[in-house]
């Protein structure tokens, strides 16, 4: 019983991880897990591999010494499972590095994919946007059709991701439209 116990324990320790456990080999026990896992999680704070991908570059002038220096977020800003089914999720991570020269915003979409009884990363695509208008949103833009189920019958779900850029009269917003293929963003 005892050794049983141990077992048991050892088991649940490993599959929970928290924010100093976000890393890209990290095991986690639920997709909630995960997302409370990314919004606990504080890039500049952390040395996860993960943290560079909340990190942006300083823009400014050629002659400013901070110009070109890495900036790591602070603090996520949200964390949102997009789409999830029994054995891969969508979770859209962003957030806002401190920036001095200009606004901005970094958004990562996560794939995870579950194999025993656990959630790992799969895959993640980066997007960044900087300027007054700097915002990276995400949106599941394939619902279910009349007859169709979104993920079964070969419908795929579709992420369409929105880069909002510049400001003062030059903003723009690039998109972008992502599905999964092979356990790869595509």
């Amino acid at each position: 019983m005892r050794t049983g116990f141990l077992a048991l324990l050892v088991g649940t320790s490993i599959l929970r991880a928290d924010a100093t456990d976000f890393a890209r080999c990290s095991a986690f026990e639920s997709v909630e897990a995960f997302v409370a896992a990314a919004t606990s999680f504080q890039p500049a704070a952390t040395k996860s591999d993960l943290s560079g991908l909340f990190t942006v570059r300083e823009l400014g002038q050629p002659e400013d010494p901070k110009t070109g220096t890495p900036i790591a977020a602070t603090s996520i800003k949200s964390a949102v499972a997009l789409w999830t089914n029994d054995s891969r999720a969508l979770v859209f991570v962003t957030a806002a590095p401190l920036t001095d020269a200009t606004r901005s915003a970094v958004g990562v979409l996560f794939l995870l994919d579950r194999a025993n009884r656990s959630w790992r990363i799969v895959d993640s695509q980066r997007f960044t946007a900087n300027g007054k208008e700097a915002e990276v949103s995400a949106e599941l833009t394939a619902g279910t059709g009349s007859g169709y189920h979104l993920g079964s019958d070969g419908m795929k779900p579709v992420v369409t991701i929105k880069e909002s850029q510049g400001g003062r009269g030059y903003a723009y917003q690039l998109s972008a439209s992502y599905t999964v293929n092979a356990s790869k963003l595509k």
